[in-house]
């Protein structure tokens, strides 16, 4: 598909296809759905980033990953449901989803790459299944209307900046595998009362609560 291509139709892709390459629907402005038919196993990257019309689309069961920057500044998407057999979410694959208000994450997904939910301002709460061990750095970091987010036991790292600038989180707590957290993990998060920290903490770094001005129990 060219760059730019205009439709106010939904699009069926017939049965067949395996694969969508890289930038396939890339500016596709007023695309408004799509459904990708069973049979699909890879979307490339960037496939529909900057379809800024787009509100729901419908991934397949075999899709196993969700590759870098695939709905990238798609921001109209509200919620999007992820098959059951995804276990990676590449490094910007949501990132300046705008209106993206609700995701469900299945467990089975071990992995959440960088910048995956930054600018996703409309994102009020995620709960992360049980399985990841690892969310990369700015995963999280802007979504200011964030309120809640449940890590998972196992977890073991969180990457810088992840929780930057979620200016409406309140608090949370955790998981005992955490035993750093790194540069500006929670800078900017000017709604953040209450933190828990795991008993094997080891370092806290640079800037990570900076701008945290309500913060006054730390555990």
């Amino acid at each position: 598909a060219r760059r730019g291509i205009a439709s106010r139709h939904p699009i069926d892709l017939p049965q067949g296809i395996a694969k969508i390459g890289w930038g396939a629907f890339i500016a596709c402005s007023s695309l408004v759905s799509i459904n990708l038919p069973d049979g699909i196993t890879e979307i490339g990257v960037g496939a529909f980033s900057y379809c800024s019309s787009l509100e729901s689309v419908k991934l397949p069961e075999g899709i196993t990953k969700i590759g870098r920057e695939t709905f990238s500044s798609c921001s109209s998407l509200t919620s999007i449901d992820l098959p059951q057999g995804i276990a990676k979410i590449g490094w910007g694959a949501f990132e300046y989803c705008s209106s993206l208000s609700s995701i469900n994450l299945h467990k089975g997904i071990t992995e959440i790459g960088w910048n995956t939910f930054n600018g996703c301002s409309s994102l009020t709460s995620i709960k992360l299944p049980k399985g990841i061990t690892k969310i990369g750095a700015n995963v999280f970091s802007d979504c200011s209307s964030l309120v809640s987010i449940k890590l998972p036991d196992g977890m073991t790292e969180i990457g810088e900046s992840a929780f930057s600038g979620c200016s409406s989180l309140e608090s949370i707590k955790l998981p005992e595998g955490i035993t750093k957290i790194y540069s500006s993990t929670f800078s900017g998060c000017s709604s953040l009362t209450s933190i828990n920290l795991p008993d094997g903490m080891t370092e806290i770094g640079e800037y990570a609560f900076k701008d945290c001005s309500p913060l006054t129990s730390i555990n």
